[in-house]
């Protein structure tokens, strides 16, 4: 499936649920470096060596383009993210239990009052840019200038910055206070839910003030001048991450080198390479002849994985909830997407026991909701279905709100009719396969569906032009582990609200689960009272989650373990290591 990417992103930051990347990976049709343990590495018995080339690749159509680490909606990619993440540090790792893991980051403490409305971050002075400079309260000052220019409502094209909107950080920050230079203080303009808002905080990170600063005090102006240089490779020379990018041909490949200057987990490798995939066929090809030491493996190319002996097969969950997008913005058919019967009839018209079956080979969940299958916070309602598949059940419901069959397509008495076009991405045959059963179902209750292939670059830009796209398929929404508020995605006017979405009653709920309760269980509640409407309501359709299917070579090291939350789509390449 196609990723959207919110919590949990390849840096590890908003991975208590803010949002973060979209990006192109497959479920059961590929996979991303990910991991189960909280140790750094594991040697596998054998010492690391150093030296060594990796080439991992990338799913079909997913390039890298955008190097500065402040994500645009319209550059919004998990790979770009992994660009990003390879030579900036976020402010903070998440570790297995959801919590800042402080050895490995920035920050070495975060701290907030009992109201929730003044949050203190330390930093460890341990950490320099690769120019010498020490990474400072101040280069984490300059980016929030720049997400402020970001989030502005006259921003220019790319921006806005994935985490605008109502409740983003340009809103919910009141003041921005350098304490000295390896503290800073971020004070909210009212109280908020601390456990929430401490992903919000994985939004901040240091820029190196000193090497971008080039218009003080002129954010607007100083973001126009970044924005220009977002994709150029060779402007981003100063980092304070573990790689270096060396040579980006686009379509085809980016190559990283180690930062020697890196203080933390220094690098065992020489070079990793992103290797551009046009097809699933010629990724497999390329893990047939070691051509790739880190892969995925195609959902529909399951049956050879153990033919595949240079390699090792990893399959989990990804950290990811599922979900057909429905344009209610759309001029054609928006309207009647808005019929809360006709979503349900179209949830109950989804198998998802069979995609798993069939398309997932029997290795997934049923998706409810919005939280992620391994999160403590999922609601323990949301582990089934509300709407389970039910072709009878949906004509009922559809025929019971005015809806009739008329040569095997629903009308109403207007003389509207149930037929949409869905969009899927390019590339995945285990997607193709997936949208081809939902048509196939949908159609029984008189539903017909129209499948309309296109780059999943173009279902990106699309998203913010109503008029191109009614229903888009194959897609994903990353997510962490921790309180996991979705208000940027659901909330009316969220900034990762493309579909025009709205429903006073779910803003409610949402605005209650993001204030200070009085208990950590209180705080559940409030969460489950959230995630139950939204699995009822049904703001998309919910669709199930396949496990991601790694193929990692037998000589290379470190990949999974090094990854502290499992299923997450972040990689630490500075742990791995290639033995002869």
């Amino acid at each position: 499936m196609v990723h959207l990417s919110r919590g949990g992103s390849v840096r590890g930051r908003f991975a208590w649920g803010g949002m973060a990347a979209a990006v192109l990976m497959l479920a059961a049709a590929c996979a991303p470096s990910a991991g189960s343990s909280a140790k750094p590495a594991s040697h596998t018995g054998s010492t690391p060596r150093a030296g060594g080339t990796v080439v991992d690749a990338l799913g079909p159509v997913t390039g890298m383009d955008w190097y500065l680490p402040l994500m645009a909606v319209a550059y919004n990619s998990t790979t770009n993210a992994t660009a990003q993440s390879l030579q900036y540090l976020g402010l903070y790792v998440t570790g297995s239990n959801g919590l800042p893991d402080y050895q490995r980051s920035v920050a070495s403490s975060i701290t907030w009052n009992h109201a929730g409305t003044v949050y203190t971050v330390k930093m460890n002075p341990k950490w320099h840019w690769s120019n010498g400079a020490p990474v400072t309260a101040s280069d984490v000052q300059f980016e929030w200038h720049m997400i402020q220019a970001a989030s502005a409502p006259t921003a220019p094209a790319p921006w806005p910055w994935t985490g605008a909107g109502p409740t983003g950080l340009a809103t919910l920050v009141k003041q921005f206070t350098v304490v000295n230079a390896h503290e800073f203080q971020v004070t909210t303009v009212q109280p908020e839910n601390q456990l929430w808002f401490l992903g919000q905080l994985g939004g901040f990170m240091p820029f190196p003030k000193a090497s971008w600063d080039k218009y003080p005090g002129q954010h607007a102006q100083e973001l126009a001048y970044l924005t220009k240089n977002g994709s150029n490779p060779a402007f981003f020379s100063v980092i304070d991450g573990p790689f270096h990018l060396i040579q980006a041909v686009p379509e085809q490949s980016w190559t990283f080198a180690p930062n020697p200057h890196y203080d933390g987990h220094r690098p065992y490798l020489h070079r990793l390479i992103f290797q551009y995939e046009t097809t699933d066929t010629a990724e497999v090809s390329g893990l047939q002849t070691g051509a790739i030491q880190v892969g995925y493996l195609p959902g529909t190319s399951y049956a050879i994985r153990n033919t595949l002996t240079l390699d090792r097969f990893v399959a989990q969950p990804p950290a990811a909830f599922a979900r057909v997008m429905l344009n209610f913005k759309n001029p054609q058919v928006g309207a009647i997407l808005k019929q809360r019967p006709v979503r349900e009839a179209m949830q109950m018209g989804i198998d998802q026991p069979t995609i798993i079956r069939a398309v997932f080979n029997g290795l997934g969940v049923q998706g409810a909701g919005a939280v992620v299958s391994m999160s403590p916070y999922l609601d323990p309602a949301l582990k089934k279905p509300v709407y389970p598949f039910n072709i009878q059940g949906g004509i009922k419901v559809l025929k019971a709100n005015g809806w009739h069959m008329v040569n095997g397509v629903m009308t109403n008495a207007s003389g509207q009719k149930l037929q949409f076009t869905m969009d899927y991405p390019t590339g995945s045959s285990s997607i193709l396969a997936m949208v081809q059963l939902l048509a196939q179902d949908w159609s029984k209750e008189g539903i017909q569906v129209s499948l309309n292939a296109v780059p999943f670059p173009t279902m990106l830009q699309d998203h913010r032009q109503p008029a191109k796209w009614q229903i888009q398929g194959g897609l994903l929404l990353t997510g962490g582990i921790g309180y996991q508020i979705d208000n940027s995605v659901f909330e009316t006017n969220g900034p990762l609200n493309f579909v025009g979405y709205s429903n006073t009653q779910l803003d409610a709920l949402m605005a209650a689960a993001l204030k200070p309760q009085p208990s950590k269980q209180a705080a559940i509640q409030a969460d489950y009272a959230y995630q139950e409407f939204l699995a009822h309501h049904l703001p998309n359709l919910w669709m199930p989650v396949g496990d991601s299917y790694l193929e990692i070579a037998k000589t290379v090291h470190g990949v999974v373990s090094s990854v502290p939350v499992k299923g997450s789509y972040a990689i630490y390449p500075q742990y791995w290591w290639v033995s002869k």
